[in-house]
């Protein structure tokens, strides 16, 4: 086979890069995102099907100095000095030590670096009845990690000078090695008056990287007096500048910031959310019991929510005890209480007194029995469902629509302990796993569980580590989530290690039966119908070579339909392979499909996939993101050949290019495989429109592009002159019935600026 040509491949790779190799999942945060929904929507790996006894366990483990009380962190594809890209997993300890492992060598563990960030702080120092914590104190909460810079955030609570200090790092992701003027000792003081006292808090909430800054909140020991809720910012770029501090109740006493070690969450306009414990409300200058929101890197409240009944709570020790999330793409705010309560809230209404109305806030009783502590979301399209657990009672799974939770519970499973971690895996809408820790966190010799669900039906359990003794996780460490990335689980604990969980060998000697598990759009990663000539991306196990093998031109100048001994079948037809390996395949859907429906499989070898059924469409077009997620700014090119971003926009009037996958057929219709070439460019044979800002804008010229393969469409829209400016202009693709992903954003200026 020739290799493809230098100017053909860099053309192509610059139009859709993303579909020959998908970019793998990161975790960068505690709960996942800083939606915080406990939730990672791109797993292809692991399904309902494959989680089981026999076919999945425990792989391994990643030995550390001591607890891990912090949600482990997964970060794709970093470039090592002299080891080339790794998939990293960061551990932090109780023991103040930091450790990165290369995520995927877990039989025989390989550490990349570790560093410690000084003396932990003796537990019995700081609490006098508590022994939750025990026994000792340093790294509790879960950092945050800036990929761009290469940068990962912690906060260590360390001995100095006999008493306790909170340090704020900013640790080299490839070296461990300081960074961003760090550390800084964290200090702060409210008005003037009152100071920050170390020896009284605990900083448990995850970090939140937004707004350029790092967020940090602390709370109580125990409740132990005095206490506050402090919330302090921090410059990502330079540490030593603090840009914010915010006090719950600077006239009071308490409404501690603990959240069950939930992360603080974050929406798109850079406001942040986060719910304060027992403690003074007056509604004016005290935030005990509440909800509360401020904004930009300086943390300046602008609204807050309490509710009714929050004296009751208070007296009872009922406090706001877990959350805040926000339900993906809305303001709609998440939380609960040790009463059982939960909260549906409308951030863009928080300062509004409490009408009891419904309208914006609404207060669901006996969600749970007894308090909760944790809870995962799982988005739908028309719908997003809710995983808790209360103190004593099963799991449940609940429905919200727009801003209502239906209080009937729509599924139930029975399991102990709800001070456990949970997670949910799914692969958008589909194969959804509720991952689930539960265990005895006082009594570090009984071994505590992870649990597998159906997300679907919770009385179906796929799978837990108590049915084989080699599966067992160790001590369990509450309110620690799972992270699940690319097929692995990764589970904290309290024995000095962190547990890897994920699909296990055939035992074999020759490749494992390849097994599809999901098929999506090469652009938008859109799991639904495929189109004709559409480049779709395969996920699986077993697909294809251990390392990644990119796309080739045979000597006739095509794409071949076997790449390093795959081929990718559709009604037994094979397609042109874009990219191979073990878990992930890339190919061109033939053009002569015709029916409503196709079965697909993989061929690795001599193995075959089982059939993996599709529905087909006329066009299912898929615009390309400019960072390969599908999502947000779109691969787009102004009128002067410039990439279009939120640095250079384009002008209202003038002619932008993108880029898509599944029009669908083409006049003329091109070889499988095949190249654009010659004076006659491809078109799509179906009607196509465009909206930018929702307004129509007139589409200029609609199909291949010479020297890009065919299955790649390329548009060329004209923006309307009227069109709203602004980073982030949505742009929608209509192609016959079907329209693009929604999300797809371009950048405008201000017609002022022309």
């Amino acid at each position: 086979m020739q290799q493809f040509s230098l100017r053909s491949a860099l053309y192509f790779v610059a139009a859709g890069s993303m579909f020959i190799q998908h970019a793998e999942v990161n975790v960068l945060t505690a709960n996942g995102s800083n939606d915080r929904t406990n939730a990672n929507l791109e797993e292809t790996q692991l399904s309902p099907s494959n989680v089981r006894s026999g076919s999945f366990g425990k792989l391994g483990s990643f030995p550390v100095d001591g607890q891990v009380y912090s949600q482990p962190l997964y970060v794709n594809a970093v470039s090592i000095p002299g080891q080339g890209l790794r998939n990293i997993l960061v551990i932090a300890t109780m023991h103040n030590s930091v450790y990165a492992y290369d995520a995927d060598s877990i039989a025989v563990p390989r550490l990349l670096w570790k560093t410690n960030l000084g003396p932990s702080v003796p537990a019995s120092g700081v609490f006098t009845t508590y022994a939750d914590i025990w026994p000792e104190i340093g790294i509790l909460s879960t950092a945050t990690i800036d990929p761009a810079r290469g940068v990962f955030y912690v906060v260590c609570e360390t001995l100095r000078g006999g008493k306790a200090a909170f340090d704020l790092h900013a640790l080299d992701l490839i070296s461990g090695a300081e960074r961003m003027n760090g550390p800084v000792t964290i200090a702060g003081n409210a008005n003037g008056t009152l100071a920050f006292d170390p020896q009284q808090h605990i900083q448990r909430p995850g970090l939140l990287l937004a707004n350029n800054a790092v967020y940090l909140a602390f709370g109580s020991h125990a409740d132990e007096k005095p206490w506050h809720g402090w919330l302090m910012s921090y410059d990502a770029s330079d540490l030593s500048k603090q840009r914010g501090v915010y006090l719950s109740t600077p006239s009071g006493e308490g409404g501690a910031i603990w959240q069950s070690g939930r992360g603080l969450a974050a929406d798109e306009r850079g406001n942040v959310y986060f719910m304060t414990g027992n403690g003074t409300y007056d509604g004016v200058q005290n935030f005990g019991e509440s909800f509360v929101k401020v904004t930009g890197s300086a943390a300046l409240p602008v609204g807050s929510f309490a509710p009714s009944n929050w004296e009751d709570l208070n007296a009872s020790d009922y406090d706001l005890s877990t959350g805040v999330a926000l339900i993906p793409g809305t303001h709609t705010v998440l939380g609960g209480d040790k009463f059982g309560d939960f909260y549906v809230l409308d951030g863009d209404s928080f300062g509004k007194k409490d009408s009891g109305s419904g309208s914006s806030f609404q207060t669901v009783s006996g969600v749970v029995r007894g308090g909760m502590f944790n809870f995962a979301l799982w988005p739908q399209p028309n719908a997003t469902y809710l995983y808790v657990q209360g103190f004593q009672d099963p799991v449940r799974s609940y429905q919200i629509a727009g801003r209502q939770l239906n209080p009937v519970s729509v599924a139930s499973a029975s399991v102990d302990n709800p001070r456990g971690g949970m997670t949910i895996s799914a692969d958008g809408a589909r194969n959804g796993i509720l991952w689930e820790t539960t265990g005895n966190f006082k009594d570090p010799a009984i071994p505590g569980t992870l649990h597998a669900f159906d997300a679907a039906d919770l009385s179906n359990e796929l799978w837990n580590s108590g049915m084989n003794s080699r599966d067992a996780i160790g001590a369990f460490t509450k309110f620690v989530n799972p992270t699940i990335a690319n097929g692995k689980v990764y589970v904290a604990t309290s024995s000095g290690a962190v547990a890897v969980f994920g699909l296990l060998g055939s035992g074999t000697t020759g490749p494992p039966k390849p097994s599809i598990t999901s098929v999506r759009n090469g652009a938008s990663f859109s799991a639904d119908a495929i189109a004709p000539g559409e480049a779709v991306t395969l996920f699986g196990v077993g697909l294809g070579p251990a390392s990644g093998v990119g796309m080739q031109l045979d000597d006739s100048g095509l794409i071949p339909t076997t790449l390093s001994d795959v081929r990718v079948l559709f009604n037994g037809v094979a397609a042109p392979v874009l990219y191979a390996s073990t878990d992930q395949v890339s190919a061109i859907v033939p053009s002569i499909l015709s029916s409503q429906s196709v079965t697909l499989q993989v061929a690795n070898q001599d193995a075959v996939s089982d059939p993996f059924s599709l529905d087909v469409a006329p066009a299912a077009p898929g615009i390309f993101s400019a960072d390969g997620s599908g999502a947000g700014q779109g691969l787009i090119w102004n009128e002067d050949g410039t990439g279009n971003s939120g640095a250079n926009p384009a002008a209202p009037g003038s002619t932008v290019s993108l880029f898509l996958t599944g029009a669908g057929q083409t006049d003329p219709a091109g070889p499988d495989g095949g190249m654009v070439t010659g004076d006659v460019l491809p078109q799509p044979v179906l009607p196509i429109s465009a909206q930018i800002g929702g307004q129509t804008a007139q589409v200029i010229y609609a199909g291949g592009v010479q020297g890009m393969a065919y299955g790649i469409t390329e548009v060329k829209v004209q923006i309307p002159a009227e069109s709203p400016a602004g980073p982030e202009v949505q742009v929608i693709i209509q192609i016959g019935d079907a329209v693009s992903q929604p999300g797809i954003t371009m950048a405008i200026q201000s017609s002022s600026n022309n």
